[in-house]
């Protein structure tokens, strides 16, 4: 179980997410179970990153989307119990599905979103001082470092990496690797550090064994890059034209293995004897063709590139073995980093690994591990082999000494013993047998040495005693009683059975638990049981809907009359009547009230087909029950069966469930007979007077234009207007008078809504979706298809780009404005890469532009403007120092305070330089020169050389010292040519 808090950029809380079933439900539900979900570690990446899935219902969707806000913090405790803070760089939130997927990450979007230019160091510098060149900016403090001391001069010539991507290339060209950690304190994170290891994780000692901890380990060997020669060429060092390689460098292996030529090609005679095309049975010890590569380096000394040459021939001299490692169980004290060993025993294979990647779920309470820097702990190496290294190495190395003493082979055995000190005299095993409590496992190590001698080594460890008996569970008994507060357990009698709890109250649970040692443990929970909300509308006694999640049972009810409004022949019964009435609640018993009904004239001349039934009452869970109606004839409604034609059908049936669309499975329905058998015709009777319309009972509907006359039943409906399509007014006859009416959007069920003006009103939803096809967006007659979006606070424009005639070009763009600003780009005909990007926020603008490339290989120009910006663009040139200075004389040096700090300056200061004779300015000869902001900010104080020409004299140059707010002189900027010139005005630019 986890919880994870989620804040926003101010850290102020926003809501809870945990993995516990049982929380609160005022905890948002999270699961990290999902294909690249759960908590990522990766010791390449250096960085941590979690993603997970929030579950939420309908009135929790405004919430999560806020608390999963892109650019929101996650914190939460990691498996060690370490704090994590994470930003959320991606979310995304479905209402529909009620789901919320993010990703968030440890590293920052300082780290992640910022970039760094090329660089090259001047001299060589720490781990320490590269870190705080480039993150110096981004939250981050160095925190452990373990090679404070080491330094390298390093160049990048990329000028687009990420400042994570230049940090973690900084670690690597170090050889160490590179940890985020967080000091929090509430929700909080008061401190961020970037710890610096030579190596994560530790050794704890973890075996896996095959088919305990793993499934299999499946072994795969390949030659590809199998070579038993290197020709290595270097980088080109300074002053030089051309590459360094080894040729004519005099070098000798320590160990007489491998052999480097006058040609520059280093060789492996040893594995030449395996590997050479040669060799055959009558060649056994070929001496020639090797198999060579030729390998470039970035090295620009050859003592380097020896040692990188040498590097790789002892890495490709041999096939390239990999284990693919199926892991069936991860112990849960495995960190990132740490080191394990994979035992199987049936292969004879022993091997250790490091977790170079790790993957938790809080949810299952489980981890997966990629494994990778595989060693074989055991040798493989068969002895004739070792023996022709050996003999390799002797000649190499020349015939000085005699042959010394190697190992020949190793063998180690286990046996159980009941002393610490003397070895078991009973029989030893290949296999690690089983120990009991308080006794000892033996291992036996001889060795065979090449001359015949062995050595017998014994080490021995103690299976400790069984601990004692733990506390355990002895029984737990559930009671529950009602009581009036959900604060105050009730002080009443409880009962093991749950009494009913009526509307308004609090039903409360007691588990009792008692422990083996007669202690025990009590604990509480409280539920409310909500109170009805108003009564809706009712219909004849129908099959029962679905369960809601308050417990309760929706129930459709009939009845049947001979009047509109129900009174006259009211049943609940027969159904042989002209009028069929319905409700829904949910009570079971029908209502004998005939106003509870809504009632419906089902016998007589067909009217037009009915639709949708009445949705009934909503359940406490917020889903709402429907009523549904089928006509057949038969009672199984199989004969003639239809949704919405009455016609002369025998038989109606009705179901109701929470789904608004009809069943067309009669099976659902519960049927009964409306309609007897045709009786005989009977004789024909006197024409009868002309009468009114319809029964006089009924409410009528008219269509015209002009006011209904002659008797006119109350309640009936006037549309005015000549067609339904021409209606400007719907009206109702409330006895005397044509009074206005409307339709109550309560009972409106409109699926697509078509050529509608809608004039001065207000419309509340969450969405407003308007698409548009081959609109002209300027006057070149371009095109284009798509979507105009507002979606809560997001209006959106999403299109692409048509000739004129309609047929799209690849180009697609984006425009959006939300509560964070403004964001509006145009891609490439690829339909991908961004050709033009702006964005406004916060007061900033951002604007890119492509240069070249596409997809992953595109690079950009990008800029940024803000009011800081503006304001020194438009007081670029502005006078900031004006007079007269050499800017130090003999015994003297003078000074100069520009009225704007250099900080303040968008470039720096311009100094304007003139001739000065017979000690003043003449007011001729001016010169520039300029002072960098960027050059005072990386070397404040230091001196600097102002090189000034001069016109038809020796040049000259003044030695100066810059701070941010102003520039000191040297008391010799008065000497030789220096002294005839003077500084005249400092300028901002």
């Amino acid at each position: 179980m986890a919880d994870f808090y989620f804040t926003d950029r101010k850290y102020n809380q926003l809501g809870i997410a945990s993995t516990d079933e049982l929380a609160s439900s005022s905890v948002i539900a999270i699961d990290d179970i999902g294909g690249q979900e759960g908590d990522y570690q990766s010791v390449a990446g250096g960085y941590r990153s979690y993603s997970a899935t929030l579950h939420f219902s309908p009135d929790q969707s405004a919430q999560v989307k806020e608390m999963a806000k892109v650019g929101n913090f996650v914190l939460f405790k990691g498996r060690a119990g370490e704090s994590v803070w994470t930003t959320i760089l991606s979310s995304e939130h479905d209402p529909l599905a009620g789901t919320n997927t993010f990703v968030a990450e440890d590293a920052s979007i300082d780290l992640i979103n910022g970039t760094v230019g090329a660089y090259a160091a001047s001299s060589a510098m720490t781990i320490a001082q590269y870190i705080e060149l480039f993150a110096g900016d981004s939250g981050f403090v160095i925190g452990y470092n373990e090679i404070p001391d080491l330094t390298r001069t390093l160049k990048w010539d990329s000028d687009d990496s990420s400042i994570l991507t230049r940090i973690l290339s900084v670690a690597t060209q170090f050889g160490v690797e590179l940890s985020f950690r967080f000091e929090v304190r509430g929700l909080s994170v008061v401190g961020k550090y970037i710890d610096i290891r030579k190596h994560i994780g530790g050794n704890k000692g973890i075996y896996l064994r095959v088919d305990t901890d793993i499934n299999k380990i499946v072994t795969t060997s390949d030659i590809a890059d199998l070579c038993t020669a290197i020709a290595g060429t270097g980088g080109t060092p300074e002053g030089s034209n051309d590459p360094i390689t080894l040729k004519g460098y005099r070098w000798t292996d320590p160990n007489g293995r491998y052999v480097l030529g006058s040609d520059g090609v280093m060789r492996d005679p040893v594995a030449l004897r395996t590997w050479s095309r040669l060799l055959s049975n009558s060649n056994p010890d070929p001496k020639d063709a090797h198999i060579t590569r030729n390998k470039t380096y970035e090295a620009t000394s050859q003592a380097t590139l020896v040692q990188s040459v040498l590097s790789d021939l002892e890495k490709f001299n041999h096939p390239a073995v990999n284990y693919e490692v199926d892991i069936a169980k991860l112990p849960d004290n495995v960190r990132i980093g740490d080191t394990v060993y994979l035992v199987d025993e049936d292969e004879q294979l022993f091997l250790s690994a490091r977790v170079l990647e790790l993957t938790y779920s809080y949810s299952n309470e489980s981890g997966t591990a990629t494994l990778g820097d595989y060693l074989i702990q055991a040798s493989q190496v068969s002895a004739e082999y070792r023996a022709l290294a050996e003999t390799l190495a002797k000649q190499n190395k020349g015939q000085d000494g005699k042959d010394g003493i190697g190992i020949q082979s190793s063998i180690v055995t286990y046996q159980a013993g009941s002393s610490g000190v003397s070895a078991p005299t009973g029989t030893w095993s290949d296999a690690v047998p089983n120990v009991a409590a308080n006794q000892y496992l033996w291992s036996r190590t001889i060795i065979t040495m090449t001359d015949g001698s062995t050595s017998t080594t014994y080490s021995v460890g103690k299976m400790g005693a069984n601990g004692a008996d733990g506390i355990g569970l002895k029984s737990s008994a559930v009671t529950y009683q009602i009581g009036t507060n959900g604060t105050t357990a009730p002080s009443g009698t409880w009962s093991s059975t749950i009494p009913p709890a009526s509307q308004g109250t609090y039903l409360w649970s007691r588990t009792v638990t008692l422990y083996t040692d007669g202690t025990q443990n009590t604990s509480y929970s409280v539920a409310y049981q909500g109170t009805n909300g108003s009564k809706g509308p009712q219909g004849d006694q129908g099959l029962p809907g679905a369960k809601g999640a308050d417990g309760r049972t929706a129930y459709a009810h009939f009845a049947y009359a001979n009047s509109q409004d129900g009174k006259t022949d009211f049943s609940t019964t027969d159904p042989n009547r002209k009028y069929i009435g319905l409700y829904s609640d949910f009570t079971s018993g029908d209502s004998t009230n005939p106003s509870d009904y809504r009632w419906s004239l089902i016998k007589g001349a067909d009217g037009a087909d009915g639709k949708d039934g009445v949705p009934g009452k909503a359940g406490a869970d917020g889903k709402t029950p429907y009523f549904h109606i089928a006509y057949a004839d038969s009672s199984d409604g199989k004969t003639n069966f239809s949704l919405d034609t009455p016609g002369a059908r025998k038989y109606i049936g009705s179901y109701t469930d929470f789904t608004q669309a009809d069943s067309t499975n009669p099976a659902l329905y519960s049927w009964q007979l409306v309609q007897g058998p045709k009786g005989d015709t009977g004789p024909q009777g006197p024409q009868g007077p002309q009468g009114v319309p319809g029964s006089q009972n009924v409410p009528m509907t008219y269509v015209q234009t002009a006011a209904p006359t002659g008797t006119i039943v109350t309640n009936s409906l006037w549309w005015v207007g000549a067609t339904m399509s021409s209606v400007t007014a719907l009206k109702r006859w409330n006895g005397s008078s044509w009074i206005p009416e409307s339709i109550a959007q309560a009972v409106l069920n409109i699926i697509e809504l078509n050529a509608v003006t809608i004039n001065s009103a207000i419309i509340n939803s969450p969405k407003i979706n308007v698409p548009f096809s081959h609109a002209v967006i300027n006057e070149s007659g371009i095109l284009s298809s798509g979507n105009l979006t507002l979606n809560g606070t997001s209006y959106s424009i999403d299109g692409s780009i048509e000739d004129a005639n309609g047929k799209p070009n690849g180009q697609k763009y984006h425009t959006e404005l939300n509560a964070d600003g403004m964001l509006s780009y145009i891609t490439q005909t690829d339909g991908t890469t961004k050709l033009h990007t702006s964005r406004i926020s916060m007061g900033v603008l951002e604007l890119s532009d492509l240069i070249s490339g596409l997809g992953d290989n595109a690079t950009y120009n990008t800029s940024s403007l803000d009011a800081e910006k503006i304001y020194q663009l438009n007081n670029v040139s502005n006078p900031l120092w004006q007079g007269v200075s050499l800017l130090g004389w003999s015994g003297d040096a003078q000074s100069v305070t520009p009225s704007k700090k250099i900080t303040d300056c968008l470039n720096g200061w311009k100094l304007v330089w003139g001739e000065y004779s017979n000690g003043t300015f003449s007011g001729t000869g001016i010169r520039e020169t300029e002072i960098s902001k960027t050059s005072v900010l990386k070397y404040p104080g230091a001196g600097r050389i102002l090189s000034i020409m001069n016109y038809g004299n020796a040049n000259c140059s003044k030695y100066v010292y810059a701070y941010a707010d102003h520039i000191d002189g040297n008391t010799k900027n008065s000497d030789g040519a220096s002294g005839g010139v003077v500084l005249v005005g400092v300028y901002e630019y």
